[in-house]
């Protein structure tokens, strides 16, 4: 299969303009508000070495290109022209890439983009050393370790720190199930550390930037961040996972798009 054949898989589901859905690191097709099919047509793409795309594999190291390469082939694949675009945490990521991709190619093809929880890119590069020297510490905890072990550390990191005991053991329960090395190399291959800095990128589109209320550290990122023209949705009541923990308010925020 050549570079060009390759793509990823998920589910498609909804009627109304096409919204294409990225998850975050260790999530899937699963995790989005079912109700979102109520008004958009939604595609929600599994990442390498996630649910239904666990067998993809990743070649290069950064890996943001590639990534980018796999959706823009997927979305050829399923004849998708112009969508809106949502992504949270490294989905969000991701969808910045993709969004300064199509800036300097395909323009038009973007509705909306609307990233929940995300991070627009390091400035510093001793924090990109940093980064890159954290990551390959947790790239190692994913091949050597059990999985219950280093998710549940995973999980008790300060930005999920809305998460109670129960919350947090079922998320354990549900992704333990992945493949540690597949994950490792997108976690890796997309690391901060390598991300691209785009807070200054301009879009033609309507953006809009989702925190939770519990997550300091990515609202404050945010209302830092946020261009003039965009808007910065706070939802109270949740951490780093707005959809999850407030799909009903989650899903408010995008009726003006």
């Amino acid at each position: 299969m050549t570079d060009a054949q390759r793509r990823l898989s998920g589910r498609r589901w909804g009627q109304g303009a096409p919204m294409v859905l990225l998850h975050g690191f260790l999530g899937d097709h699963r995790d989005w508000p079912e109700a979102l099919g109520q008004r958009f047509d939604c595609l929600a793409l599994d990442l390498p070495g996630h649910g239904l795309s666990r067998s993809v594999p990743l070649y290069q190291v950064p890996a943001f290109d590639e990534v980018i390469q796999l959706i823009l082939n997927t979305l050829a694949y399923r004849r998708i022209e112009r969508f809106h675009l949502l992504g949270y945490s490294l989905g969000g990521r991701l969808a910045l890439h993709l969004a300064h991709h199509l800036s300097q190619h395909e323009p038009d093809r973007l509705l909306s983009v609307t990233l929940e929880s995300a991070h627009p890119g390091l400035q510093d590069p001793t924090e990109r050393t940093a980064r890159l020297a954290s990551d390959a510490n947790w790239h190692r905890r994913m091949a050597e370790e059990a999985p219950e072990q280093w998710l549940d550390s995973w999980y008790r990191q300060g930005v999920f720190a809305d998460l109670n005991p129960a919350a947090r053991d079922a998320l354990v329960a549900a992704r333990r199930d992945n493949d540690p090395a597949a994950l490792a190399a997108l976690y890796l291959g997309t690391s901060l550390g390598h991300q691209a800095d785009l807070r200054d990128l301009t879009l033609r589109c309507p953006v809009q930037l989702i925190t939770g209320a519990q997550d300091p550290k990515f609202t404050e990122l945010a209302c830092h961040w946020c261009r003039p023209g965009w808007q910065h949705h706070i939802i109270d009541h949740a951490g780093h996972n707005v959809h999850r923990a407030r799909p009903d308010a989650f899903l408010a925020t995008l009726r003006p798009l």
